[in-house]
């Protein structure tokens, strides 16, 4: 059940009826004990006006103080305990200066009704007193000398300095309140900057995941989805190509197995925000992708000049645009030649993958040509090491799939990354090529450096660890 929720100004209210029903009946009980002060009523007045200041000082301040200084000054008021007539007054002071009145302006306001209420003698003075003054001064100089002589100066200090310094602890309240506001509002933003923050980091990690599963599978299983229907083709009449057809979709299938685990123990591991295995060897690896695409009967040409001083991250995303792009030959089109080239300059690398686009008609696997992320995969790898990705119909004919990159990781920008270059996307020419282009524009580079697994890594090779910056 949930507590009821009451206003403070409600809370604020019933704060000051019960303290000036307490202070009445705490000072009737001292009255029939033998307390006999000089003026009961004023009393009560007194304990009425501080639960005044108590019920409504916080919401109307600037009003309770001009109420309050008029009744503590009016001159008819003949109370002459200053130490309690003033306590509203000071009361009423603390609370103008604590909502942000300046010192100086409050106590502009009550210094003629304290000197009013102080000087009682002078202010009940005749008014023939006053016009005699006023016609011989040295009279009035005497009746002045006279009045204070007899006036209480400890009480009339006493009370100047309660009024200072209730005026200045108002001042600092203000001030405290005005920090603490600025800092539960600053801590509001650092909440919501954390939640948002949260979120991202939960959205890139997502994205890295189904990513680094994509670019794992789709190859291997590609080439395994298209030898199978070469296998399905040639049947059990030649035994011994049958094996060899069912025995390479064994292997295959078992190299992209041992793959997820390792993504699979690596995401387990977690620790130094690795998501994979690093490849040995870039080249071993390039080669090993083509090898299962020739398997499937496409022709690949390769012009493989790899770098040797290539980081991490430039191998990961060289080996995984590579094979992204070989397999959206095999899945998108019926593509017959491929050809690769990988060049280095002194500060640039270069890959471009070129099929020659094939006769037009239904792609090889045409239940897994629909839809696809590989465009926009591609796309987030040359992003995450500061390069750009082209993808689009080839001038002569075919599907080319260009990354260029700098040869050192630097820190991907918005304007790193760039749509397609026609109209198709996961695949050459076709529909669904288009669609995927289409959907993969630029996307987001933060989170995207976490790498993928090498589809060729030598069984039992120690490799290291990759870690996401």
């Amino acid at each position: 059940m949930r507590p009821v929720s009451i206003p403070p100004w409600v809370r604020a209210a019933v704060a000051g009826v019960v303290f000036l029903a307490l202070a009445l009946l705490t000072m009737e009980g001292l009255h029939r004990a033998g307390w006999y002060p000089t003026s009961l009523d004023d009393y009560r007045v007194t304990a009425a006006l501080v639960a005044l200041c108590i019920g409504v000082g916080q919401r109307l301040p600037y009003p309770l103080l001009v109420v309050v200084a008029i009744v503590v000054g009016w001159p008819l008021w003949t109370f002459g305990v200053l130490t309690v007539r003033l306590i509203p007054l000071v009361i009423a002071v603390y609370l103008a200066c604590a909502a942000g009145r300046r010192v100086l302006a409050v106590l502009a306001v009550v210094t003629l009704p304290t000197l009013s209420a102080l000087f009682l003698p002078l202010a009940f003075a005749p008014v023939e007193s006053w016009v005699l003054a006023v016609h011989r001064w040295p009279l009035a100089l005497l009746l002045g000398k006279s009045l204070l002589a007899i006036a209480d100066w400890s009480t009339i200090v006493l009370m100047g300095i309660l009024l200072v310094a209730s005026a200045v602890l108002g001042r600092a309240t203000a001030r405290r309140r005005r920090s603490e506001l600025v800092l539960q509002r600053r801590n509001e933003e650092l909440v919501r900057l954390r939640e948002s923050d949260q979120a991202r980091i939960a959205s890139e990690e997502r994205t890295a995941v189904a990513r680094e599963v994509h670019d794992v599978v789709a190859h291997h299983m590609a080439a395994i989805v298209v030898r199978s229907q070469a296998l399905v083709r040639v049947g059990v009449a030649d035994q011994a190509e049958f094996a060899e057809y069912a025995s390479w979709v064994a292997g295959t299938g078992q190299q992209a197995l041992s793959e997820m685990r390792k993504v699979v123990r690596v995401l387990r591991a977690g620790g130094d925000g690795g998501t994979t295995d690093a490849p040995v060897s870039l080249r071993g690896a390039l080669e090993a992708a083509v090898d299962r695409v020739r398997a499937t009967g496409v022709r690949v040409d390769t012009d493989l000049r790899v770098p040797g001083s290539l980081g991490v991250m430039q191998d990961f995303a060289v080996l995984r645009v590579c094979q992204e792009a070989l397999t959206n030959t095999l899945v998108h089109s019926d593509g017959s030649s491929v050809r690769i080239s990988l060049a280095a300059s002194e500060d640039r690398i270069r890959l471009e993958v070129l099929d020659d686009g094939g006769s037009g008609g239904s792609p090889r696997v045409p239940e897994l040509a629909v839809g696809g992320a590989g465009i926009r995969g591609m796309r987030e790898r040359a992003a995450s090491i500061g390069g750009v990705l082209d993808a689009g119909p080839a001038a002569g004919g075919g599907w080319r799939v260009t990354l260029e990159a700098p040869r050192e990781a630097r820190v991907p920008t918005a304007g790193s990354v760039r749509p397609g270059a026609g109209p198709g996307g996961a695949g050459p020419g076709g529909a669904a090529g288009r669609a995927a282009a289409g959907a993969a524009g630029p996307v987001g580079v933060a989170g995207l450096a976490a790498a993928a697994p090498a589809a060729s890594a030598p069984a039992g090779a120690a490799a290291p660890r990759v870690v996401a910056s």
